[in-house]
């Protein structure tokens, strides 16, 4: 069964320096879009094993974010989305949720602010009125030593946290190219998302890559294209600079 994450809006609230979606065409997908998407997966691959309704946006921005969760459910899927907290209703969330991510990378409301993320008084009360309610993972970005208290945090409020390094691929490091060391050369040339096949992301105009980390799809040709690519021992464009690649 694969993983399948469908990006519903690169619109958001936040401005953050290490976002890639700030570059991209802001929108939001149309309910009907997901649904054809949805519906010509299944078709094709089965039930996901989890749904995830996110990309380089916010995602309950999509005035039908939550039509979209309840629709996963109708075709037995586990809808997921990792939310920056801003959303105003927290309960809304507890109809079709089971798990939920919210974007968390310093307790410190002036580093926040200055990251380009905002609010995080607000952030804090949303996890605070879901906690006990929902399965909670805190997804932190390592942009700074700050990201420890983060953790102790959450140790002490009993909920998962992941660390996320920043991205190297130029599609995102553009942002921010002082921050990003020289990547090695891979010496295998193959790539664990490819050769497992357990993943699919849908962008927003509905296009189909093999993971999530294509952001300039215009460089994207197909899936057969990056696996033929790598079996000649060659770096795939879209795929420069990401840490999958060994």
């Amino acid at each position: 069964m694969m993983d399948v994450q469908v990006e519903v809006s690169t619109r958001c609230n936040f401005d953050c320096f290490y976002c890639a979606g700030r570059d991209m065409v802001q929108g939001d997908m149309p309910l009907e879009r997901f649904r054809a998407i949805v519906d010509s997966h299944v078709a094709r691959y089965g039930v996901p094993r989890r749904l995830s309704l996110q990309g380089e946006g916010e995602p309950t921005l999509n005035r039908d974010f939550f039509a979209m969760a309840a629709y996963a459910r109708t075709i037995g899927a586990e809808p997921f989305t990792i939310t920056n907290g801003t959303y105003k209703y927290p309960e809304h969330f507890l109809a079709d949720f089971r798990q939920v991510g919210v974007s968390i990378d310093t307790l410190d409301a002036g580093e926040a602010a200055s990251i380009g993320r905002h609010n995080l008084e607000r952030v804090i009360e949303f996890v605070e009125n879901l906690r006990g309610k929902l399965d909670i993972t805190i997804f932190s970005v390592a942009v700074s030593a700050s990201v420890q208290p983060v953790r102790e945090w959450c140790r002490k409020r009993g909920l998962r946290h992941m660390i996320q390094p920043l991205q190297g691929k130029d599609d995102y490091s553009r942002r921010y190219p002082q921050r990003i060391q020289l990547h090695r050369q891979p010496t295998e040339y193959r790539c664990h998302l490819l050769e497992n096949d357990g993943m699919r992301y849908y962008d927003l105009s509905g296009g189909e890559m093999p993971c999530c980390f294509i952001k300039d799809a215009s460089r994207f040709e197909s899936i057969a294209a990056l696996r033929s690519i790598l079996e000649e021992r060659k770096v795939p464009l879209p795929c420069a600079g990401c840490a999958h690649l060994r």
